[in-house]
């Protein structure tokens, strides 16, 4: 059993590597590491931001008499730091890592502890069968470990770094490039490594021991939390199921910011262009491409960040802010619903209408799957096999129609798209490779 450690930490603590001491040192070394870059909640965070650790978690894992030993140990040499602030009931401690635990590269090293190993075996067993007693939760774990790897890992090295012509030319390493941003670069790393082994042994049971393992939660809006919604996009792309078949989807077109006017359509009276207008483009999933049309700040900005700015504007804290002010131009009654929520009962509450909305769809109609049919929610989104595609599609019409009785006589068949999620065999990156080698080859000869 493997954890994530720090370059050298067994000269910077001054102990040997074949301790318990260490084993419990790169445990809280790995779930700091955890949390901050696997945990979906956390992925936009700075490396450096705090981690609550409760005293009972501390204790069951690294024992009532060595934790606070442990703690003060790495505070002491500057890899990590504490922050003493607590509410009894509320949040615990905190920790982050200090400036030498950020420098440092991270590495994996083998546990050395047999006794340790059969702790953590043992704990995290426990948890699972916690987990399996939710219906919901048994048929996500079950389902993950029906994935594998089937892409070569330079598949989203590609995506996460494009070199520029001067970088070519100055023969830059791009693996340098990409650990200069560590979050990201760990983040892939990570599920991409423990998937992968993942699918030379396709188990309920090694996945709930692998380090990417996250027992699925619901959060207080309904939003499932787990580890294939946490996994990066482009990692996903590089799976499929373990019998072969391709990965799809089936998901809302703009999912929040469509649930957020439904809302607002089912629980104000509207009754003006602008509603209709709004009907209009979510009927069509055409409210990006409205916005982009007609807004000269979101046309300027390229589709990734356009989406994301759009999802800002509508959830960030409540002020005038350029993208905020955008749509408001675009749509302001809608808008002004918005602001008001936000400067009344604080900018977290539009998040979790759009979240809960979204809760009340998506999940409820995963739980209602047949039971012998394989499928993954992943927020918005419920990846399943082509065969179900349109029947999936279908019960989520039928929820929406439920959820928002407005919406009973119209055609909801744009409002929900279905794509592939896994690479096609012929864009396989060895594919791809051996095609150009071969070309590359003819033209030789040619010549």
């Amino acid at each position: 059993m493997k954890q994530y450690s720090l370059e050298g930490l067994e000269k910077l603590l001054g102990i040997t590597k074949n301790t318990k001491l260490y084993d419990k040192c790169n445990w809280l070394i790995t779930y700091l590491f955890k949390k901050q870059m696997l945990d979906e909640r956390n992925k936009e965070k700075p490396d450096n931001f705090f981690i609550n650790i409760s005293r009972k978690t501390l204790s069951k894992y690294l024992g009532s008499r060595d934790y606070r030993m442990i703690i003060e140990l790495l505070v002491s040499k500057d890899i990590i730091k504490q922050n003493d602030k607590y509410s009894a009931g509320r949040f615990s401690k905190s920790y982050a890592f200090a400036e030498i635990g950020l420098k440092r590269e991270r590495i994996e090293v083998e546990i050395q502890s047999a006794a340790f190993i059969k702790k953590l075996t043992k704990i995290r067993e426990e948890k699972y069968q916690e987990a399996i007693e939710t219906p919901l939760f048994k048929r996500i774990i079950e389902n993950t470990a029906q994935l594998k790897i089937v892409e070569e890992k330079g598949y989203y090295k590609g995506f996460l770094f494009e070199a520029t012509e001067e970088e070519m030319e100055n023969d830059i390493d791009p693996e340098e490039r990409l650990k200069e941003n560590k979050h990201r670069y760990y983040r892939y790393e990570s599920f991409y490594n423990e998937f992968k082994n993942l699918s030379n042994n396709t188990s309920v049971e090694n996945l709930v021991q692998s380090r990417i393992y996250q027992n699925p939660i619901i959060a207080n809006s309904g939003r499932v939390y787990h580890t294939i919604a946490a996994t990066p996009r482009y990692i996903r792309h590089s799976m499929r199921h373990i019998d072969g078949d391709y990965l799809w989807e089936v998901d809302m077109s703009a999912a929040q910011p469509t649930l957020l006017i439904l809302h607002w359509l089912k629980t104000e009276v509207v009754e003006n262009t602008e509603a209709e207008l709004l009907i209009q483009l979510i009927l069509k999933g055409g409210l990006y491409d409205y916005v982009k049309a007609h807004s000269e700040y979101f046309a300027a900005i390229e589709y990734k960040t356009r989406k994301k700015e759009i999802l800002q504007a509508l959830y960030e804290e409540y002020t005038s802010t350029k993208r905020n002010t955008s749509l408001y131009e675009l749509f302001p009654s809608f808008m002004e619903w918005i602001n008001r929520i936000k400067k009344e009962k604080g900018h977290t509450r539009a998040s979790y209408i759009g979240q809960s909305k979204e809760a009340e769809i998506f999940v409820e109609v995963y739980k209602e799957l047949p039971e012998e049919m394989f499928g993954l929610i992943i927020h918005d989104s419920i990846m399943c096999l082509e065969k179900d595609t349109d029947y999936i599609k279908d019960k989520l019409i039928d929820r929406t129609k439920e959820v928002f009785p407005i919406l009973q006589e119209y055609d909801l068949s744009n409002l929900f798209k279905t794509s592939i999620v896994s690479i096609t065999d012929e864009d396989l990156l060895q594919v791809k490779n051996e095609r150009l080698l071969r070309a590359y080859l003819e033209k030789q000869n040619r010549t």
